[in-house]
């Protein structure tokens, strides 16, 4: 699978004058990697939402190229846009997806239907005209800079395996000085270890 950091250094050399509109994890790494940042609207705490807002400003804006840069969970929590985004039929949005399977920003929950759930099959089956999913870089940086020549709305999943690659990050919790909370999320932490097998032992930022 292609690593998340790797994906959005890719897109941010493709992007020129595109307005990006971000969400939960992605708000909080593609500041590192952009650099027109005066062409950003980050939507945080409102997981789901960011999707409307991107369309309300294809809708708005229908002379700028509008990019959303979305989570599987975040998706899966407002399916009902890609029916919107089908209506409306705006020729200058594109619809990234981040499809890691859980809800990072929260300590990596599984997000329901992981891995099984075909989201490029949704958007196809909405109305969109075209709908892609990848899962080898390579495969990416040759397929999508002609995609993005085609037919819009555009539809691409990537199936990335970690967001590690663009510094230190954690769950929403290490945001948290609350010491009984930090003991708490390192406990959880300790716990999905184990069981899983994923992530870190500990978060994966310090919070003291």
């Amino acid at each position: 699978m292609i690593r998340g950091a790797e994906a959005l250094r890719f897109l941010a050399e493709l992007r020129t004058e595109e307005l990006v509109v971000s969400t939960m994890t992605t708000a909080r790494l593609w500041p590192l990697v952009s650099t027109r940042k005066d062409l950003d609207l980050p939507i945080s705490n409102c997981m789901g939402k960011a999707s409307s807002v991107a369309l309300g400003l294809a809708i708005g804006r229908p002379e700028r190229d509008v990019w959303l840069l979305d989570g599987d969970g975040s998706l899966a929590m407002n399916l009902g846009v890609l029916l919107s985004v089908a209506q409306v039929q705006p020729r200058n949005l594109v619809y990234f997806v981040f499809d890691d399977g859980v809800y990072t920003t929260v300590g990596g929950s599984p997000v329901p239907a992981a891995r099984t759930a075909d989201y490029a099959a949704m958007a196809l089956g909405a109305g969109f005209p075209t709908a892609a999913t990848f899962d080898v870089l390579e495969m990416l940086l040759r397929e999508l800079p002609l995609l993005m020549k085609g037919a819009r709305p555009l539809f691409v999943r990537m199936l990335i395996e970690h967001w590690d690659g663009l510094g230190e990050y954690g769950p929403m919790t290490q945001q948290v000085m609350d010491d009984r909370l930090i003991a708490a999320a390192h406990r959880f932490w300790a716990f999905r270890h184990g069981l899983t097998g994923m992530g870190p032992e500990r978060l994966p930022v310090e919070a003291e």
